[in-house]
């Protein structure tokens, strides 16, 4: 069977992705702007031991998740896990849990798009070659706000977001239904991710033909309990290596 769909992970994947522990210095700031109260009303922890404290509290939330494949509400991922420890109203997070969800995914975390992200899908647009996106996030704006600034988002015929669904990958919900509203057949589509965790075994537990793994920093991070049988179809370093995997795949 010939690839006629190619899926993608976004953060690690299409662009690339870091923690950046700098923005310690200006939490205090962010947090009264985005929550509109003083941060002596939050608590009374310098900007260093609350971003410590927040980040300790959402890697307990990322485990629950990834043994769960629950991608939380926002509004739930910050009340009950990231500022548990915080005097915050119900309210006032509830009111301002995209923006809170936003900053953790633009500004805690940064993102660039990879190097030849625009001339690969420019390659499988042109070999017609359909394409979507799969991605697990914490935000309901993040994605599709990356995808319009880096000028992308017309390769894209469906955008998979893990809190749409309330599951995340490796579930094989979000893969069928990616499928499914692009009338594509999993035997002739691909995923591309940089985990094995949850975008390789996600897609082998949905079936698709092919997956390729290309490693980002948080690799590591989210395949620590990986399972060793877990093995990719290509593992590649540049997005630039797909286009010709695909023609080498789709000879006839």
């Amino acid at each position: 069977m010939k690839i006629d769909t190619v899926l993608f992970d976004m953060g690690g994947t299409l662009e690339e992705i870091w923690y950046v522990p700098e923005i310690a210095s200006i939490l205090p700031k962010r947090l009264e702007q985005i929550l509109q109260i003083p941060y002596g009303d939050i608590t009374n922890e310098d900007g260093a031991t609350c971003y410590s404290r927040m980040q300790k509290n959402y890697a307990m939330y990322r485990k629950f998740r990834e043994k769960s494949c629950v991608e939380g509400h926002p509004a739930m991922v910050w009340r009950d896990w990231v500022l548990k420890d915080y005097a915050v109203e119900d309210q006032i997070i509830f009111n301002h849990h995209e923006e809170l969800a936003y900053f953790w995914e633009t500004e805690v975390i940064t993102r660039k798009c990879r190097e030849g992200l625009h001339e690969m899908l420019q390659g499988l647009k042109d070999r017609g070659i359909r394409m979507g996106v799969i991605s697990n996030t914490g935000s309901f704006t993040q994605v599709r706000e990356s995808l319009k600034n880096y000028r992308i988002q017309s390769f894209f015929e469906v955008i998979v977001l893990s809190v749409d669904y309330g599951i995340r990958k490796p579930h094989p919900f979000l893969f069928h239904d990616a499928l499914k509203r692009m009338h594509s057949k999993s035997s002739q589509a691909m995923y591309v991710g940089d985990t094995l965790s949850r975008d390789v075994a996600g897609a082998i537990s949905a079936g698709l033909s092919k997956t390729i793994q290309i490693k980002s920093e948080f690799t590591k991070l989210s395949d620590v309990e990986v399972n060793n049988e877990l093995v990719p179809d290509f593992i590649i370093n540049s997005l630039m290596e797909i286009p010709p995997i695909i023609d080498e795949i789709n000879k006839v």
